[in-house]
């Protein structure tokens, strides 16, 4: 295990074209490639946006970023906090936890977090994931 781990934070759009259905792969690859990389971590989907945090190697890290970046069913990929995050996990028992529904009474605003200091939205995001039922 790496001494320090890299994290990264986003959101993202589900690009037109792509139907909600086309979230349940997009997990389901997550799953399989992270476990492969070492790689922790949530996505929440509330219809529309995503946001997503994770955490693993440095160098297993660029590779996903690169991957979300090019990947087409994201749109409006943007970096809310990214860096390097000391050696414990902030999620370490989900491979890909993954949480959809309407998230009004979590009283996260996934757009929002863009326009938010990181750690602030890091925060709001991590007291959002507790109140979720997570899978």
């Amino acid at each position: 295990m790496p001494t320090s781990l890299r994290s990264l934070l986003y959101i993202s759009r589900l690009a037109a074209g792509y139907s909600s259905t086309e979230v349940g792969r997009i997990v389901k690859q997550a799953r399989e490639m992270n476990a492969i990389h070492g790689i922790t971590g949530v996505l929440v989907f509330d219809g529309d946006w995503f946001a997503q945090y994770v955490e693993g190697a440095p160098e297993a890290m660029a590779l996903l970023e690169a991957h979300l970046r090019a990947d087409p069913r994201h749109s409006d990929f943007t970096v809310v906090d990214a860096g390097l995050s000391g050696p414990e996990r902030r999620f370490p028992g989900w491979v890909m936890g993954y949480a959809d529904s309407d998230l009004g009474s979590s009283g996260l605003d996934i757009p929002s977090l863009a326009q938010t200091q990181p750690c602030v939205a890091l925060e709001r995001f991590a007291g959002a994931i507790r109140t979720l039922d997570i899978f």
